[in-house]
């Protein structure tokens, strides 16, 4: 098992997005089964799959001597007390980061709020240049709004601007954005094969405070990956119509070939429900979507919960609804709090409850192929939609950390 040794000024409970994400990166490298930890100037950590050691030398100097960030920020003093906290430094990086495999500075390198300990893991580098090494530029002291200061009025010293700008040879350089890539490459003179974008993400489990079971069954499942994400949150009788949703999936899979349908609802003890199933099931392998289509009463007995629920609601793109007949419609209401659109059949009770905020189909009068191409307008047009495919798809931390990051370890 690789042990890789996070680095940052502060960690949680402080506020602030590195903290934070700092903290998302050790819980996520953690389940991708590396040891981790944490080397900072102030934080705790309750989870015991992560070790965490507090250096109060870490910290922003300011924090533990303003007269000695005065002189090196201000005055550009760089004397025998920056040199003597340098070395302090220096033997407690031997001390704790010897027998770490890989070593991941979060902005320490590049920003000044402590720059003895700049100093010190450079010389750190140079004694031990077979490990691996990366510094993460959040921020850079010397870089405002994707433009390069002016380096004669903010470096104070000859010594500051060279730890600020010069590269260490054996590093390798991450930024969180292509914008910001270009300005640190600028400023610091690094090669394309020096420097890495890896986007902050979210843990899309934590976030929106997914359920166990219902992460288990989008991983499982891929449909993060999935797109569009159908829910249908019905179930399985005649009169729901699922066939007219079939129908439409038949024709939208030729645009989307990752569709998924989930069908929540269960099948009840009657007969005839039992031969509409069947039917139904018939329509799936006519159709060609055995791999669109889920049903969740064939992977779990247990009912959802208004959580579960909740959890696909919020993680689908679109949810179906084309019953035939209804008295109420409570997945209409459940999909508006949930800001999720839905296509529902064009029933007067359902005019009264949605009124003019909803999709309507009337699917009498609408064939399947005139309403996927209803469908397809809206997931191709709806900037919600959109967005939500780029998080799940583009920004999920754990996926990042494992395309972008872990080859890194590699090179």
């Amino acid at each position: 098992m690789k042990k890789i040794a996070l680095i940052h000024f502060a960690y949680p409970p402080n506020t602030g997005g590195v903290e934070v994400l700092l903290r998302e990166h050790a819980i996520a490298l953690t389940e991708l089964g590396y040891a981790i930890t944490v080397f900072t100037g102030s934080g705790e950590e309750k989870d015991p799959r992560i070790k965490l050691l507090v250096l109060p030398e870490l910290q922003s100097v300011m924090a533990t001597n303003a007269n000695l960030q005065n002189k090196m920020l201000e005055q550009g003093i760089i004397d025998d007390e920056f040199y003597q906290l340098s070395a302090t430094i220096n033997q407690k990086l031997d001390q704790h980061l010897a027998n770490q495999d890989i070593i991941i500075v979060h902005n320490m390198l590049t920003v000044v709020r402590n720059l003895p300990f700049t100093y010190a893991f450079k010389k750190f580098t140079e004694k031990y240049p077979n490990k691996k090494y990366i510094s993460w530029v959040h921020d850079h002291s010397y870089i405002h709004q994707q433009k390069i200061k002016n380096l004669a009025e903010v470096a104070k010293s000859k010594f500051e601007k060279e730890l600020m700008t010069i590269p260490l040879p054996n590093v390798n350089y991450v930024t969180i954005s292509e914008v910001f890539k270009k300005a640190v490459k600028e400023l610091m003179g690094l090669e394309d094969n020096q420097i890495t974008v890896i986007y902050n993400g979210l843990n899309i489990k934590r976030f929106l405070e997914i359920d166990d079971l219902i992460w288990d069954f989008i991983q499982n499942y891929k449909l993060l990956k999935a797109y569009p994400f159908i829910l249908q949150p019905v179930n399985i009788l005649g009169r729901k119509n699922l066939e007219y949703s079939l129908a439409i999936i038949k024709e939208l899979v030729t645009d989307f070939p990752d569709i998924k349908l989930l069908i929540t609802g269960n099948v009840s003890q009657h007969r005839s429900t039992t031969e509409y199933l069947q039917i139904i099931k018939k329509q799936i392998i006519e159709y060609h979507l055995s791999q669109a289509v889920i049903f969740l009463n064939e992977i779990t007995s247990q009912s959802l919960d208004d959580s579960a629920l909740h959890d696909l609601y919020s993680l689908s793109d679109l949810i179906f609804y084309f019953s035939k007949s209804e008295n109420f419609g409570l997945p209409l209401l459940e999909a508006a709090l949930a800001k999720t659109p839905i296509f529902l059949s064009d029933l007067e009770v359902f005019h009264e409850i949605g009124q003019n905020h909803v999709n309507y189909i009337d699917y009498n009068e609408t064939s399947a192929k005139d309403a996927a191409k209803i469908i397809l307008e809206k997931i191709q047009t709806d900037k919600n939609i959109q967005a939500q495919k780029l998080a799940k798809q583009n920004f999920n931390l754990n996926q990042l950390l494992q395309q972008k990051l872990i080859p890194i370890f590699d090179l």
